[in-house]
């Protein structure tokens, strides 16, 4: 195993101990290349190990679905709804729909958004805390990933257990993060710690993520 996953795998033991109630966090890069989408899969799948799953990858880049078009998944796609109000919604009603599968390798279920073509008009993003109160029953992790800026970190990250942030080693600076991590806390969200992860090659080291 090299040095990150084993960071990784570490972090995944820290936010998910056995027998501790589920909880929910999002992962979110100091900048759009700071490769968040990759190190929120490695720490879905850590946590699957650590845990014996089911983790939950939630992506919300409901656009492009990176998590879902990079992964190998298995199964037939299944709902999300899980008995609790969902934390967006698709305008007209029910031109969208979450859906999930599982990763071939482990007990990861990858969410994906899916929509007809000219049907859905707006996309919006809202307070669900009951919707992550029944994942947390599910799943001893949740993993949001979510793309830097999007509208959907002000309605999501209050209402999870904290934000992680992602910084690339090779441009990022401490002050960048720390200024995201004064925006995360005014919006009413906690701030974890910061994985420092050089995108490209998978080196990096995770520092203060996660108490």
């Amino acid at each position: 195993m090299n040095p990150f996953a084993t960071e990784l795998a570490d972090l995944a033991r820290r936010l998910a101990p056995p027998g501790a109630p589920g909880k929910a966090v999002m992962m979110l890069g100091i900048t759009a290349k700071a490769g968040t989408s990759s190190v929120a899969a490695g720490l879905a799948r850590a946590a699957a190990v650590e845990t014996g799953g089911p983790v939950w990858l939630v992506d919300l880049d409901f656009a492009n679905n990176p998590q879902a078009s990079r992964a190998r998944l298995n199964g037939s796609a299944y709902s999300t709804e899980i008995g609790a109000e969902p934390f967006w919604a698709a305008e007209p009603a029910g031109t969208g729909r979450l859906v999930l599968r599982k990763l071939e390798a482990a007990y990861v279920l990858v969410t994906r958004f899916q929509h007809k073509p000219g049907e859905m008009e707006r996309l919006v993003y809202k307070r669900a805390p009951g919707y992550w109160q029944q994942l947390r029953a599910m799943a001893p992790l949740s993993v949001v990933d979510v793309p830097h800026g999007s509208p959907a970190i002000a309605a999501v990250a209050p209402d999870l257990d904290g934000v992680i942030l992602v910084a690339n080693a090779r441009r990022d600076k401490r002050a960048d993060a720390e200024r995201l991590a004064a925006h995360i806390e005014k919006l009413g969200a906690k701030v974890l710690g910061v994985i420092v992860n050089r995108a490209h090659d998978w080196q990096g080291e995770a520092r203060g993520a996660a108490q």
